[in-house]
């Protein structure tokens, strides 16, 4: 039986479906997170309130994670004095860090500029797992599926404002996306004999708990005007929840370049999303020939013509 569930989850078009999952959702946070902002009515200078909505997103997602758990193994939830500290530092890294920065980059640098950033550090997650892990090796295909890929979101924002470089803009966003990078590889590393579920539901649960202390630290308040505020967190909440628990469980049985690649999906499915949010056509010719660039980039890394190259031999076992 478990060789059935490792044959499925290495399997390239189960991983493929599941990731292209994931990424649709994470795609759908870049309207639904403005829609938010309006509704909370949190002006874009005002990074503590930012972050405490990000906190309040987060810790909320890891709780669903965690009650979703209590139905698939509850005994795999108990956090035991040995997993604080790897579960804690994919959380500094995955969600913590990454939304810090991110959070206050945004604010000094143009929705192009982080979208080709965005996609430049999918590089980080593939190099770093090349150096980290020795059957994940670097090899010229997936360096040029992540060029083409990347090159396809170039391609969307073709007339985008680029702008100059700033610290303070691009360069935080950048570090926020290597710290992503090194969530991926944390998260790969820690996976072991642990559930997945346990590792997604609380270093979610722990990030956003600490963005939220930031947050309220330096004045930041997030007041519920309506009842749509409270959809709103709920549906960002069960989104990142799934696409976390799923992600983790893609990466606990796979290499992390065959999973990391679909981030440069994210994007492309984010303007997407957000086209259609506003109403506005999608179907462009940059757009669908962005998409073309990314999906092939992403066949590139993931599969090989050498018949049974494309499923992984895994060196651990564990239950989810």
């Amino acid at each position: 039986m478990k060789k059935d569930k490792n044959k499925l989850m290495t399997n390239i078009f189960f991983v493929a479906a599941i990731a292209v999952f994931c990424t649709l959702l994470w795609g759908t946070a870049f309207p639904v997170i403005k829609i938010g902002y309006e509704l909370f009515q949190i002006e874009t200078s005002d990074i503590p309130s930012k972050l405490i909505f990000a906190g309040e997103r987060f810790a909320l997602a890891g709780l669903i994670v965690l009650f979703i758990g209590l139905f698939v193994n509850r005994k795999a939830l108990a956090i035991h004095k040995k997993d604080i500290l790897p579960i804690c530092t994919l959380s500094l890294f995955q969600t913590f860090f990454q939304y810090l920065l991110l959070y206050i980059g945004l604010v000094n640098v143009t929705g192009t500029k982080s979208s080709i950033l965005t996609s430049v550090a999918t590089f980080g997650s593939i190099i770093l797992s090349a150096i980290l892990f020795k059957n994940d090796k670097l090899s010229i295909k997936k360096i040029i599926g992540c060029a083409v890929g990347i090159i396809g979101i170039v391609v969307m924002n073709i007339n985008g404002d680029i702008g100059g470089f700033t610290f303070v803009g691009d360069g935080l966003v950048i570090l926020s996306n290597l710290s992503g990078a090194v969530g991926n590889v944390v998260s790969k590393k820690i996976s072991g004999n642990r559930n997945p579920i346990q590792i997604s539901g609380w270093q979610l649960t722990f990030g956003g708990s600490a963005l939220i202390i930031v947050g309220a630290a330096f004045g930041g308040k997030l007041t519920f005007y309506n009842f749509n505020c409270i959809i709103c967190l709920v549906y960002l909440a069960a989104m990142a929840g799934i696409a976390f628990m799923l992600w983790t469980m893609l990466l606990f049985f796979n290499d992390v370049s065959r999973v990391a690649v679909f981030n440069l999906l994210i994007p492309v499915f984010g303007t997407m999303w957000s086209g259609i949010f506003l109403g506005e056509n999608i179907f462009t010719l940059s757009n669908m020939l962005s998409l073309l660039l990314v999906c092939s980039g992403i066949f590139l890394v993931n599969f090989n013509l050498k018949k049974g190259d494309n499923k992984i031999e895994k060196n651990h076992s564990g239950n989810i």
